[in-house]
């Protein structure tokens, strides 16, 4: 593996040691009890131009490999990776491929070729080694004309072999809400295959855009599912992938659900671009002393 690490860049450097350790309502746990580490959304071709930071920084990167990604990934970066990662004692979880992909598509020849980029989506993990990886769900009210039931049948064609496949890589699955308005299709999915390994990543961006019902509503119907939780703001109008405290989002509400309804979830940030990472870190920081205190 060759890197590329400019000299004097700013990559993520407050992020060392980010933990949460967050008390809120008494007599209710923290969220992130044991200092449990904070994950960063970082795409793989940044993260082979610049891994050397990352271990620097001792980043918890959530690797997003898109199919390009996947299909060109050598076996050998991605052990260095995990290897490299380890010996820091660091954490790692993949973002899968999303891109004209839907494993619940009404289309077989769509949802084949979804089956055959998580192929290649697990070949990567069985080197890396995450804790979990996220997918996309694929379920929404317009495309589906409202048939969930439709896309729940196609959903249980494709799920069960890569439950398989979780199992034999200890790793878990955080199936992400994207277009969802609400959390019915999720918890169906949920009902339907009910693993450890198998669970719902709660997006708080496309909750915010997308979602007819209150925020309260999904942790309540998917709180036992939850084993990931991304954390990144936005308007209301589009999925603007904002710094915390810089949307209209209630990220005191979001973990306070959290909180009430969840075992103990994956965080990551994931607002995009590099100077939005600078201001997120530092606002999520400022979000958890709040409750540090």
């Amino acid at each position: 593996m060759s890197f590329c690490v400019r000299s004097g860049d700013f990559l993520l450097e407050r992020i060392a040691g980010f933990v949460f350790n967050v008390s809120f309502a008494e007599g209710k746990d923290p969220p992130m009890n044991n200092k449990k580490k904070m994950h960063v959304h970082i795409p793989y071709p940044m993260l082979l131009e610049r891994f050397e930071e990352v271990l620097r920084d001792r980043i918890n990167p959530e690797i997003y490999m898109d199919g390009e990604c996947l299909v060109s990934a050598e076996a050998a970066d991605l052990k260095e990776i995990q290897s490299g990662l380890a010996v820091e004692g660091l954490e790692l979880t993949i973002h899968g491929p999303y891109a004209e992909l839907n494993p619940g598509s009404l289309d077989e020849r769509v949802r084949l070729s979804t089956v055959e980029r998580y192929h290649l989506a697990f070949r990567a993990a069985s080197y890396l080694k995450p804790k979990g990886m996220v997918l996309h769900g694929g379920y929404s009210e317009r495309k589906f004309k409202g048939d969930i039931q439709g896309w729940l049948d196609s959903s249980l064609k494709t799920w069960p072999q890569f439950i398989r496949e979780a199992e034999r890589l200890s790793m878990g699955i955080a199936v992400e809400n994207i277009f969802d308005k609400d959390p019915l299709a999720l918890r169906s999915l949920m009902e339907k295959i009910p693993s450890p390994r198998f669970g719902v990543c709660i997006d708080s961006g496309h909750l915010n855009v997308f979602s007819a019902v209150p925020m309260q509503e999904w942790f309540k119907s998917l709180g036992s599912y939850v084993a990931e939780v991304h954390m990144h703001d936005n308007k209301g109008a589009g999925d603007e992938h904002l710094p915390i405290g810089e949307g209209e989002i209630d990220f005191r509400l979001f973990l306070g659900y959290i909180s009430a309804y969840c075992p103990v979830p994956i965080f990551t940030i994931e607002p995009h671009g590099e100077e939005m990472l600078k201001r997120g870190i530092k606002a999520a920081e400022e979000l958890l002393r709040e409750y540090q205190q």
